[in-house]
């Protein structure tokens, strides 16, 4: 597949302390699309595909992204590739890849679910653990000192249908961490308290208090949210 490439770059918007994307370069590249038709998956007007989705979303949201130069723009269409880790963005009807020579720290958007609005955040320049470095996308869930964190992360499965056929799914695959600001501690962890009780045992007193006091069970997001937070609190 022909390469191409395009430059984006950053002017700032002056008293808002944000900068206002613009492209420079109307050449498209296309990789974000190859790198899955490569690997036999078939690319289709429709979206694409086989079974499954390799996009956090697979619509387009408006969010923000800041550069780990510190610039930034808000009101970008976006969506996240989750099996290229890539952050991708419409402009004159045309999606592109942000331009990997000015790397992204964070970028989030808001999005409708269940009729509420919701909001995902994700974030780079945690340590390295396992096969992750500073420049890998986390999810961030819970943001205080304490923090939980989330690698999501598309893979694609080849299996057998019960006609006998081969056929390619995506599939997700997550990991959960905690994050301690404090020390700069980053451990993986099970999503569940006796798992964060081992992982920070100098918190484990004050994690099974907290969750007695507040009856909180820890299967919902909401409830991480809470304990962290008074956790993350002096």
């Amino acid at each position: 597949m022909k390469s191409f490439s395009f430059v984006i770059v950053f002017l700032c918007i002056f008293g808002n302390g944000y900068c206002q994307l613009e492209k420079i370069d109307a050449m498209v590249n296309p990789n974000w699309k190859s790198t899955v038709q490569d690997l036999g998956v078939q690319w289709s007007n429709n979206g694409y595909l086989v079974k499954g989705s390799i996009y956090y979303h697979d619509e387009m949201h408006n969010g923000f992204v800041k550069l780990n130069d510190g610039r930034s723009a808000k009101d970008v269409p976006l969506r996240y590739n989750l099996y290229s880790h890539q952050v991708s963005y419409t402009e004159n009807g045309v999606e592109m890849e942000l331009d990997k020579s000015a790397p992204v720290h964070e970028f989030g958007y808001t999005y409708s679910k269940d009729e509420q609005q919701k909001s995902v955040l994700f974030r780079t320049g945690y340590p390295s653990i396992g096969d992750n470095n500073g420049k890998t996308f986390y999810e961030v869930v819970v943001d205080r000192d304490i923090a939980l964190l989330k690698f999501i992360t598309k893979k694609i499965l080849e299996e057998r249908t019960t006609l006998g056929a081969m056929q390619k799914s995506i599939i997700d695959t997550e990991t959960w961490y905690i994050y301690n600001a404090t020390d700069k501690n980053m451990v993986e962890i099970k999503k569940n308290k006796n798992a964060l009780m081992e992982a920070l045992p100098q918190y484990a007193e004050r994690i099974k208090s907290i969750t007695d006091k507040k009856k909180l069970r820890l299967k919902s997001d909401e409830d991480w949210v809470i304990l962290l937070t008074d956790l993350s609190s002096k």
